[in-house]
């Protein structure tokens, strides 16, 4: 519980400065901190499953691993359009492109189309975090 408050922390405090950068129209470095929230989102699942906490950035490579505990993760990035992969490319990028080249350009309407994502990952992690939570601290009680 304490790896996944701390995730979800993270997650969270990104989350607020994503809502500043966007209301203060700066989508380019909001893709940023969107990706870290997914980041911390994605690395909070095998802590709470295995104790694990992977040290990469490459979202593709976290939802690899974390596809053991949960599969509705490809429903939150499809990748199954052209659009859709645009999108995830876009905020895998962001870790490193929002912040060093000027000539990463992110617009509205690709954050407007990212922030629903990102909400259902937070909202998938949430549910399967705190079942295994819950399933822990059941078994713990038992004699």
């Amino acid at each position: 519980k304490e790896y996944y408050n701390g995730k979800l922390n993270r997650a969270i405090s990104h989350y607020e400065y994503f809502q500043l950068d966007y209301s203060k129209e700066r989508y380019t470095y909001s893709t940023y901190n969107l990706h870290q929230v997914v980041e911390h989102l994605l690395k909070a699942i095998p802590l709470v499953f295995i104790l694990y906490g992977h040290k990469e950035h490459d979202l593709e490579l976290l939802i690899e691993k974390c596809k053991p505990y949960t599969l509705e993760l490809s429903k939150v990035f499809p990748r199954d359009t052209p659009e859709e992969e645009r999108l995830f490319r876009l905020l895998q990028r962001a870790y490193v492109e929002a912040r060093y080249n000027d000539d990463f350009v992110v617009t509205k309407e690709d954050i407007d189309a990212l922030m629903p994502k990102v909400e259902r990952l937070r909202d998938i992690t949430e549910k399967i975090c705190c079942d295994r939570i819950a399933e822990y601290n059941r078994l713990s009680r038992q004699p």
